[in-house]
């Protein structure tokens, strides 16, 4: 499984707001790459939050085993995405497309060969600082059959099990036939989203769960994997995205301070 995260400050508001544009991206950049989606892209604006200025668009549509997702936060005019697949792709192509479809001053991307060790790639956890925390998860084998009822039932009541926000109900698909059958299995939370890839020929599967708010670990990960049912010694891979968060983005009174600056003598 190959994943690619991007992280994005100082881009333009009008961009993180456009639900249009976001639809096109989410379209066509993985057909532009060559790579297969299973469904048409799901774009769900999200402006009426606990925090005002953490509203924004919360999108996603499946690929071929797996999902890429844009979560926008508008008023602090950062973004931040994930493109997972289980055929490699391009990472600087993937860059090219986002970036130019929603140009930023900073930007920091990531490519993980998920099926490797990846530890030393990985920045520490700065909760001070950062955006949050993207949890990994690999369970091999899988202890329970797995079909469509059973991933919609799983993703549902997860995010309140772990103390997260749900703001949609689970979204299931079943794509190919035989050996090539995948299972693919995505939430939104309030904190950004939950997804979970089952792959039956070989009795694996992905799960993943990105957060903007640090939660304690020593809860939700073994709530997680007593949910999906995997060995309770099973390896986890926890990084921090959104580097330096807290002091790049904007906020509510900076756009306020510019939009009046023809006020000031």
């Amino acid at each position: 499984m190959y994943h690619y995260m991007l992280d994005s400050y100082n881009s333009f508001r009008a961009r993180l707001e456009d639900t249009s544009l976001i639809f096109e991206i989410l379209e066509r950049i993985p057909y532009q790459m060559g790579i297969k989606t299973t469904m048409p892209p799901f774009v769900l604006p999200y402006f009426n939050g606990v925090i005002p200025e953490d509203c924004g668009i919360s999108a996603f549509i499946f690929l071929e085993g797996g999902h890429f997702t844009i979560h926008t936060f508008s008023y602090r005019e950062c973004y931040f995405v994930d493109f997972v697949s289980p055929k490699p792709f391009d990472k600087e192509e993937l860059t090219t497309l986002i970036t130019r479809a929603f140009p930023a001053d900073i930007f920091t991307n990531y490519y993980i060969d998920r099926r490797e060790h990846t530890e030393s790639i990985f920045k520490e956890v700065d909760e001070e600082n950062d955006f949050g925390p993207h949890v990994f998860l690999e369970i091999n084998p899988v202890n329970k059959k797995i079909d469509m009822e059973y991933l919609f039932n799983i993703l549902d009541h997860m995010p309140r099990q772990i103390n997260m926000t749900p703001i949609m109900r689970p979204y299931i698909i079943k794509n190919g036939e035989g050996d090539n059958t995948t299972y693919s299995a995505l939430t939104m939370i309030a904190e950004s989203h939950i997804s979970l890839h089952y792959f039956p020929k070989e009795n694996k599967a992905y799960f993943d769960i990105f957060s903007c708010r640090f939660f304690d670990q020593s809860f939700v990960l073994p709530k997680i994997i007593e949910i999906l049912d995997g060995d309770k010694n099973l390896d986890y891979t926890l990084i921090s995205r959104g580097s330096k968060y807290h002091q790049l983005k904007k906020s509510r009174k900076n756009k306020i301070d510019y939009s009046h600056q023809w006020l000031q003598k």
